[in-house]
């Protein structure tokens, strides 16, 4: 009877662990492979097996969406997502400021009002359930940072987005590079390395491209790698926005 009660409680402790992802957010999931067009993911070398962090362009949407339905890796995959928009009170505002629409249209006051509350009300609940790893831009940050080597010791990738809005469907060409940090935190936990992979998303051309990874040495210096790694995803997503 102990032993059972043992394997119960020792199940249950691995469910938690696990972070099962909610029922609404894994039929949406669902519905949208079954209803946009399948995509391939492009190595260019063969996954190492290694804790990785995926860094892909975001090109509204797209990015999110082909990233957590089609890339051969999606059921391993954590994102972050700006904790603004997985509340309902504060997704309005956030959908405003980050350019889900065209500013300069004579509508776009009309769908500040109606449409981002629309919003508030789907996405939150969608986004909560997909396990998701709240990003915060403050001194919460560091919960962001423990989350992700907590989802990486468990054998979970993370997916981010580094890129900086320009407009509507614009991104600048330099990208944020706080994203190495999780390299610092993963190496000093662990004293392994931790892999990035830039990664890009061609929508129209059905394809996934994942670059060679960018490993984290914990035995170099923090400024310099951080430098190096930034730089690459940017080359990446340059090349691959020419088409090359």
């Amino acid at each position: 009877m102990l032993k059972t009660q043992e394997e119960s409680l020792l199940k249950k402790d691995k469910r938690k662990s696990e972070h099962e992802q909610g029922l609404l957010y894994r039929v949406v999931r669902k519905l949208i492979q079954l209803f946009t067009p399948k995509m391939e993911t492009v190595w260019q070398h063969p996954f190492g097996g290694r804790a990785s962090v995926f860094v892909c362009n975001h090109d509204r949407a797209f990015g999110p969406i082909a990233m957590r339905a089609h890339f051969d890796r999606y059921d391993k995959i954590r994102p972050w997502i700006n904790a603004q928009v997985l509340s309902a009170k504060e997704t309005p505002a956030y959908v405003r400021s980050d350019y889900w629409w065209n500013p300069n249209k004579w509508y776009s006051p009309i769908l500040g009002k109606t449409l981002a509350y629309i919003y508030a009300l789907i996405l939150p609940p969608i986004l909560r359930g997909s396990d998701c790893i709240p990003v915060y831009h403050d001194t919460s940050v560091i919960s962001t940072l423990k989350q992700s080597i907590k989802y990486l010791q468990e054998g979970k990738d993370i997916l981010l987005f580094p890129e900086k809005p320009a407009g509507f469907g614009a991104y600048e060409e330099e990208i944020m590079e706080g994203f190495v940090s999780i390299g610092r935190l993963y190496y000093s936990r662990t004293k392994e390395p931790l892999d990035f992979y830039p990664s890009f998303i061609d929508w129209k051309k059905r394809k996934i491209y994942i670059g060679a990874p960018l490993s984290y040495d914990g035995g170099r210096d923090y400024n310099e790698q951080s430098l190096e790694i930034t730089k690459a995803v940017e080359e990446f997503f340059a090349a691959h926005s020419k088409g090359v």
